[in-house]
């Protein structure tokens, strides 16, 4: 949805705030995600890969199998391409690879829903993302124009704790930038939270 007001910068600076507005008196309040999808995702990818480094004698006679097939051992004749040796370790490179892109995608997952914390102060919106070499935080104001607030929502959603917020700012016709996207979370442990982001809707 489009929020409308006065035009602001998206990006806040702290040294522009009100300098007699003590930190102890600014109201805030945190967005509670749930934990249960990046939790269930890692134990997903560990039975994943429980079960997928024994096919790699499955995939080692495969890799023999295909070399046969196009008769490269007859045309080259080297010993090394009958070395059973090879295709092992040949397998295991693959399963490897496999194993590690899907590790991958399992990071941008954990960062996206696990490790980002929302926060509303007053009538700003912080979010802080950890990663391996520490955190960045983002400050803007919800209700700057141009703003649209993505509330995902639902039956489904709201009984799984499967609800989401995104903030994009609408570039163009066809452009849109995301300036962040929440964790899962549940509405109704959330109630003060969203009420402080949709204030002004």
């Amino acid at each position: 949805m489009n929020k409308s007001s006065k035009s602001q910068p998206v990006w806040w600076n702290w040294e522009s705030s009100e300098p007699g507005i003590k930190p102890s008196k600014i109201k805030k309040s945190k967005l509670r995600i749930n934990y249960v999808p990046p939790f269930f995702a890692i134990l997903v990818y560990g039975a994943f890969i429980f079960y997928l480094f024994p096919f790699r004698t499955l995939v080692s006679t495969w890799i023999f199998k295909f070399v046969e097939l196009l008769q490269i051992t007859k045309v080259l004749k080297l010993s090394l391409l009958t070395d059973k040796r090879l295709y092992d370790y040949t397998a295991l490179f693959v399963i490897s690879y496999i194993a590690f892109a899907f590790f991958l995608d399992l990071v941008r997952f954990l960062r996206k829903n696990l490790f980002q914390v929302f926060v509303t102060e007053e009538n700003r919106l912080a979010v802080t993302k950890w990663g391996l070499l520490g955190k960045e935080t983002i400050r803007w104001n919800p209700d700057q124009t141009g703003l649209q607030i993505h509330h995902k929502s639902g039956w489904f959603r709201s009984l799984l704790g499967l609800e989401k917020l995104s903030f994009r700012i609408h570039l163009s016709e066809t452009e849109n930038s995301v300036l962040a996207e929440s964790p899962y979370f549940f509405s109704k442990t959330n109630r003060e939270f969203l009420s402080s982001v949709f204030r002004s809707v």
